[in-house]
């Protein structure tokens, strides 16, 4: 039974990374969902954000929300983005963290990796570091980073439950995790099929797409505290899923 899950698990990790090479080398494909620099204007994101960084640093961008909505990044801080793709929410953070800040890209699709490398430099932007790595364990030391963020990756991920352990594990207390992701739309639940043929949300079938409440309860076992769902966005991969946005904090120790 092991084996099968292992198995089942590194098919839809194979899955997950064509899908995201596709988007590194090819973005203006239709994908079926929003993206680029248009998509992230409706998000919220700053224009000044938007004008300052090259249009290349947005191009194969899906962001399902506006993560730097939820909190501050302060000058010096470390930041680190959990499945940064191409690296639009790591230049943002950048800029934000300043030259003595350090920012932290992980992503397991060498494509994007390399991608957001690249990305960094046209920005001219020195204080990012990218990893390729799985975000279920963490390249980092425990208690060494001061805010998480991540735009539509957890929610890809077979095992959650290590995602969430890993984030708490890295924050420092008192430490910030602001995030977006697609959850159910409980609403149209009803519409959700990943039969042959059906308009189901891909991630939804590829790893199963959480109820709001779900995802919460998986960051309350973490140990997180303030837990909050603050909004739903605009963004769509089906009829069933909607994105939403969350922020959550590591209570430092008394």
């Amino acid at each position: 039974m092991k084996k099968v899950m292992n198995d089942k698990k590194n098919a839809q990790c194979e899955e997950v990374k064509a899908l995201y090479t596709e988007l590194a080398i090819h973005p203006d494909k239709d994908f079926g969902w929003s993206k680029g620099k248009e998509n992230a204007a409706s998000l919220g994101y700053d224009k000044k954000w938007l004008e300052q960084l090259p249009n290349e640093v947005w191009e194969s961008s899906a962001a399902v929300g506006n993560p730097f909505s939820l909190g501050l990044i302060h000058s010096g801080d470390t930041v680190v983005d959990l499945g940064c793709g191409a690296g639009a929410d790591l230049c943002v953070a950048s800029l934000l963290a300043g030259e003595n800040g350090e920012v932290i890209g992980i992503d397991f699709t060498a494509a994007m990796v390399e991608k957001a490398k690249q990305n960094a430099r046209l920005a001219g932007l020195t204080n990012i570091t990218v990893y390729e790595s799985s975000i279920e364990k963490l390249p980092l030391e425990s208690s060494s980073v001061d805010t998480i963020i991540s735009n539509g990756a957890i929610n890809i991920s077979s095992s959650k439950e290590s995602v969430f352990s890993e984030i708490y594990r890295v924050l420092k207390d008192g430490g910030n995790l602001y995030f977006a992701d697609m959850i159910k739309d409980e609403k149209n639940e009803c519409q959700s099929s990943c039969s042959s043929g059906s308009s189901e949300s891909w991630a939804d079938c590829v790893a199963g797409t959480l109820k709001a409440e779900d995802v919460i309860q998986l960051m309350e076992e973490a140990g997180f505290s303030n837990i909050e769902q603050v909004s739903i966005t605009h963004y769509k991969t089906s009829d069933s899923t909607s994105g939403a946005m969350f922020r959550a904090i590591k209570k430092a120790k008394k």
